[in-house]
């Protein structure tokens, strides 16, 4: 009778460690499962990034989105402050009216933010133009700044 309680107390003590190190890999991985991606196409750079199915970790730092959606926010407004590069192909020709983010992928201190795309200054909704976009950031000292923007309609 004792070493069946003793087996039951160290099999659940491993199961409850192996999900402790799962939930704890899993909370720090922003982007817990990405599948059935169209790697076939040749539809453009992100294509493969945007498309599929994709499960973000609701508990990852979204500071790095938040960041990335203010840039995009004042591009739709007709700002851009981050420099002379990005802002002249951004307003330029690639300026955006709405975006959705589809996929992220974190490298130490660099993230990458796929997002599909609505281009500006179209009047007709049905006649929108879509696209898949880029918006690269890294960490700074003291927050994320965007350091590239790239996007296709």
């Amino acid at each position: 009778m004792r070493s069946g309680l003793l087996r039951r107390f160290l099999l659940t003590s491993v199961w409850a460690g192996l999900l402790v190190i799962l939930a704890f890999a899993l909370w720090r991985k922003p982007v817990l499962l990405h599948v059935l991606a169209d790697t076939g196409c040749a539809c453009g750079e992100y294509h493969a990034e945007v498309t599929g199915l994709v499960v973000r970790n609701p508990f990852r730092d979204r500071s790095p989105e938040d960041t990335a959606s203010r840039f995009l926010e004042d591009l739709r407004n007709g700002r851009c402050t981050v420099n002379d590069t990005v802002c002249g192909y951004a307003l330029e020709r690639h300026r955006i009216s709405d975006w959705r983010l589809r996929n992220r992928v974190d490298s130490g201190d660099h993230v990458e933010l796929y997002f599909k795309l609505t281009k500006y200054g179209v009047t007709e909704p049905e006649h929108n133009l879509t696209g898949e976009g880029l918006v690269e950031l890294a960490r700074t000292s003291t927050a994320w700044s965007v350091v590239g923007y790239s996007a296709y309609f």
